[in-house]
């Protein structure tokens, strides 16, 4: 893998964009088959701990690119625009699944033009993107607490590299990722949000270990051609194994592990380097990786909607 200097941007590894639409799947199956019974899918709700390590691979990339080597006063000016662009690329989809989805519950008969006014009051902040607060939890859309764990967690640590700078990366993001992971072990045994703070501390953890893993990668000098092969097998191999793991495991201190395999399986894809495809072939997995946001923000409407007109109760019928 080659080095990123200051002002380079990680090379687009497209194997990863496929990867990212795949376990986005994984999660919408999980949500989907839930609803009829099913046990399809069972443990999809470990392919956000995915993209919570992507997520932080990238935070990793955003320090080497616009703060290492800048003093405080433009480290911190960069992460205003850190926080800036992200709010852009989230909250609009975000905000308008939120509406969609309170559109849908007054057209099924959920709600009420009269019970508008209380349920927006109940779930204002959510809108706010706070429902990890005690300001509130969620009333619209459940499997929205992944936005704002990615969007305040990636907050945290960008914070944190401006003012620690390297050893925030090297020492201080895995020791909160392994204490968070720790707390949930003895606590729980398994990985899942709670209480309405949990979303955001999940995020914390899965977020500290893909910054970790970037700043080994940048340790690490570029493999050889040997190498790259066996490391781009296995990498995909480890993600071949969980997605066929998440149609029969369960909640459980396998999770831990799962999370693990992730990480490691990243680090290898990422220093394999990106494959070379064909271009219509880059261009296909490119988009996909573009839709997971997307299908992500808006699966749970959609579910609600096929709720309502029987589709899916059709299909445990037909099951």
């Amino acid at each position: 893998m080659n080095k990123i200097t200051n002002t380079e941007a990680p090379e687009r590894n497209y194997v990863l964009e496929l990867w990212r639409f795949i376990f986005c799947i994984m999660v919408l199956g999980f949500h989907f088959f839930s609803k009829i019974d099913s046990k399809l899918f069972h443990v999809g709700y470990l392919g956000v701990e995915f993209f919570f390590l992507v997520s932080g691979y990238f935070i990793g990339s955003f320090y080497f690119r616009q703060l290492e080597g800048r003093d405080l006063g433009n480290r911190l000016k960069s992460v205003g625009h850190y926080i800036l662009s992200r709010f852009r690329r989230l909250y609009p989809l975000y905000f308008a699944a939120l509406i969609v989805m309170l559109i849908i519950k007054l057209l099924i008969g959920q709600l009420t033009f009269s019970m508008l006014p209380s349920t927006l009051k109940s779930c204002y902040a959510e809108f706010l993107m706070l429902q990890w607060t005690p300001l509130g939890n969620e009333v619209l859309i459940s499997a929205d607490w992944y936005v704002p764990a990615v969007f305040f967690g990636g907050i945290f640590f960008v914070i944190l590299l401006a003012l620690t700078e390297k050893i925030g990366g090297y020492l201080l993001a895995p020791a909160i990722s392994f204490f968070l992971y720790r707390y949930y072990y003895l606590l729980i045994g398994k990985i899942d949000v709670i209480i309405y703070h949990h979303c955001i501390l999940r995020g914390i953890a899965g977020l500290g270990l893909g910054i970790f893993i970037y700043f080994i990668c940048q340790s690490i000098p570029a493999i050889s051609a040997k190498l790259a092969a066996p490391f781009f097998i296995a990498a995909n191999l480890i993600v071949i194994g969980v997605f066929i793991y998440s149609q029969f495991g369960h909640r459980s201190k396998w999770d831990f592990f799962i999370i693990g395999l992730y990480a490691f399986s990243l680090l290898l894809l990422m220093l394999a380097g990106t494959p070379k495809l064909p271009e219509p072939v880059q261009k296909a997995f490119g988009f996909l990786g573009k839709t997971t946001y997307p299908i992500y923000i808006l699966q749970m409407p959609v579910i609600e909607l096929l709720l309502a007109t029987n589709v899916l109760y059709a299909l445990i019928i037909m099951k």
